[in-house]
């Protein structure tokens, strides 16, 4: 019989963490079963030493997928979720927790008496060293659906990973071959996180968030994401923009498009101020001087940034598509070297 919910969760050296977010999972209170799969990217400290103790105590309920070298958190949540077999779906970064005993079988209740919905979501407080802050979701969003067309239009509000239930109708079959082929490349960012589940996930029907706190996210310098730079952060959000236009913007017109012309423009705005601004993100000397000699092309033409948004794309999307094309050869060698 398939299981009715799993909680997946991604862990790499968390062991100051990873406790408290699978307790906070344990303590739900159901009249259904549920399972905890977690996915540790060959952590170095002690967190796969506490996971394993945790599946000697409860054998039924926690699975442990280990990794004999890091693969990178998108092939490491891929292992998770590619032909998951349940009827709801939720994530968990191992640094983060639940709050609210109930709420899986809230969110579990709505959506079996709402089938036509893909999602159900609760507020999320910030957790900034050690102080809890803000919520995520104002109260005028709360208590209210979101269609797809909210998402285009930018009226829905952002909604943390850990305050989602969702329905299982996108990974059940495997994951889109698109998750695959963007391990190793500079496309990763782009669909690490929730928003690409969030958006795949709204295509197929609306999403509900209920008016109560159900989660902590936690701001610390080891994040994915806040442990970051600024510039590859601006560098990331151009990439997921271009990568989402890609995907999506033949079917929705010109909304993707006009997000990732926005997104360049910051980035250029940034390049053009500051011409090292690439070197903290790639790795690589060649990566560097191939950026080096895109910026000197937009410095010639300065007026670019101002009167020609297409000619700016033009030179950012040639220069994506050398960097993948180059990220997956790389990748690919290095597989065929490990066989």
């Amino acid at each position: 019989m398939m299981v009715k919910v799993i909680v997946c969760i991604t862990t790499y050296n968390l062991e100051k963490y990873i406790s408290k977010a699978i307790d906070s999972v344990l303590c739900q209170v159901t009249n259904f079963d549920f399972k905890i799969i977690v996915a540790d990217d060959c952590s170095t400290d002690g967190t796969l030493k506490i996971l394993l103790d945790y599946k000697k105590t409860f054998p039924e309920k926690i699975e442990i997928l280990t990794a004999d070298n890091n693969q990178g958190s998108l092939a490491n949540s891929n292992r998770l979720f590619d032909g998951i077999k349940c009827e709801y779906l939720s994530f968990l970064d191992g640094d983060d927790y639940w709050t609210k005993e109930t709420r899986l079988q809230e969110q579990v209740d709505f959506l079996d008496k709402h089938p036509n919905y893909s999602m159900c979501a609760g507020n999320t407080q910030y957790l900034i060293e050690e102080v809890l802050g803000d919520l995520v979701v104002p109260k005028k969003k709360l208590n209210k659906t979101f269609y797809f067309r909210d998402y285009l239009e930018g009226s829905m509000p952002f909604l943390h990973t850990s305050s989602i239930l969702l329905r299982n109708n996108i990974f059940v079959n495997g994951i889109p071959r698109c998750y695959k082929d963007a391990v190793g490349t500079v496309e990763e960012c782009a669909l690490r996180g929730e928003d690409f589940r969030r958006i795949l996930h709204l295509e197929k029907g609306p999403a509900f968030v209920m008016g109560d706190v159900v989660s902590v996210y936690r701001i610390h310098e080891k994040g994915i994401w806040q442990g970051s730079s600024i510039i590859k952060r601006t560098i990331e959000t151009t990439i997921s923009a271009y990568f989402y236009n890609k995907y999506f913007g033949k079917r929705y017109g010109k909304v993707f498009e006009n997000r990732f012309q926005r997104a360049y423009a910051v980035l250029l705005q940034a390049m053009l101020i500051n011409q090292s601004f690439a070197s903290g993100y790639f790795l690589s000397n060649k990566e560097s001087i191939l950026f080096t000699g895109l910026l000197n092309d937009i410095s010639i033409q300065n007026p670019i940034y101002n009167k020609s948004a297409s000619k700016a794309k033009m030179f950012f999307v040639s220069f994506l598509l050398k960097i993948i094309r180059k990220r997956r050869k790389e990748y690919v060698y290095t597989r065929v070297c490990c066989l």
